[in-house]
């Protein structure tokens, strides 16, 4: 490193200068007015905003004070072409909706800010049709988040061969150069399993799922069934019960086990909290009361359960710590390269509330 660019004077090389042949898009403010205001060449007002770390201190500290008075704004893009860095994370999930994705994406967004980056979202790719590879425009993207959530879909190899820094969530498979981000669904259905027999016998315990080949859901349904096993009691089929993420199925489910007079005097516990609440709502309609005629328990611990009456007991699933982590790993995947993936299962447990209280009257 020459004293020359330590010092902030204009270099002797000739430098392409940032935002040329880009629309300004700052109301007339150009670099140029940066570096006017700033008394500096505009190659040192390159260097400040793009290597800040060959600018003497007082030299950036002044250009950093003209871009805020004449309210300069880079363009990430053209930036990009100089640090071959866009700074943009591209971020593949099965889709854009509901709770759960929001709280993940908003945790997710928090921390690329914090860490300077920019998150690219889509669900396009989770069409059977399409994949990562042709869903996002992977040249401009320095790294890519994909969440996982079909055993159909968990194509990890393919992935892995986009050679593109990557962070899988919901599957992994050891040997690959990949980043992968799972939960532990078992511990969690364990926890909420021994809670609800502690006042219900295993026959009367059930497991109201989404449609089969859905990762959690598949993890879910196996670890209620062990623990029953455990127990030494083998579950009858109608004890399982498998169709969709969902307030309706929930209420379908509810309902033909209302029918069969099944419902009455059960242990319920579901795929997620969506289906609870939809289980909760037929129970109430058909006149019983919860949790002395049905106890429940939901999975992932939304905001849904405190608005439920009575609250909603659930299985925490960490949401926020994983779009943190997920950016965490990414971002370290980008800054060391040669770093050995790493392999993280983020914990559940089970937060009881009175929807699953042993011999409660209301």
């Amino acid at each position: 490193m020459s004293g020359g660019k330590a010092s902030g004077t204009e270099g002797s090389s000739p430098e392409r200068v940032r935002g040329s042949g880009v629309p300004d898009r700052n109301g007339g403010v150009s670099i140029k007015s940066v570096a006017e205001r700033a008394g500096v060449s505009i190659a040192t007002v390159s260097r400040v905003i793009n290597s800040p770390e060959l600018v003497a201190p007082e030299t950036s500290r002044r250009v950093q004070k003209a871009i805020d008075e004449v309210g300069y704004r880079p363009n990430l893009f053209a930036k990009g072409l100089l640090t071959r860095r866009s700074r943009v994370i591209g971020v593949s999930l099965p889709d854009i909706h509901g709770q759960f994705y929001s709280d993940l994406m908003r945790s997710a967004d928090e921390r690329a800010c914090e860490l300077g980056y920019h998150l690219l979202v889509s669900s396009n790719a989770h069409r059977p049709d399409v994949g990562p590879e042709s869903s996002f425009a992977l040249d401009l993207a320095d790294g890519l988040i994909v969440m996982l959530t079909e055993s159909s879909r968990a194509d990890l190899d393919a992935i892995a061969r986009l050679s593109l820094p990557t962070v899988v969530i919901g599957a992994d498979k050891p040997g690959l150069g990949l980043e992968t981000i799972t939960i532990d669904n078992a511990s969690g259905v364990r926890e909420a399993v021994e809670h609800l027999l502690a006042g219900t016998s295993a026959e009367r315990c059930c497991f109201v799922g989404g449609h089969r080949g859905n990762i959690d859901s598949d993890e879910r349904c196996a670890a209620f069934v062990e623990t029953l096993r455990a127990h030494g009691h083998e579950p009858a089929v109608d004890q399982v019960a498998l169709g969709e993420y969902g307030f309706d199925w929930g209420w379908e489910w509810a309902t033909a086990a209302l029918n069969a007079e099944r419902l009455r005097g059960a242990a319920v516990l579901t795929a997620n909290d969506e289906i609870a609440i939809g289980v909760a709502s037929a129970a109430r309609d058909a006149g019983l009361m919860i949790p002395r005629d049905v106890r429940l328990v939901g999975f992932d611990d939304s905001a849904l359960c405190r608005f439920m009456r009575p609250p909603l007991s659930s299985v925490r699933v960490p949401i926020d710590e994983i779009g943190q982590e997920a950016v965490n790993a990414l971002v370290r995947r980008l800054e060391n390269p040669k770093s050995t993936p790493r392999r993280a299962c983020l914990q559940t447990s089970l937060v009881v509330r009175e929807s699953s209280a042993v011999g409660r009257t209301r």
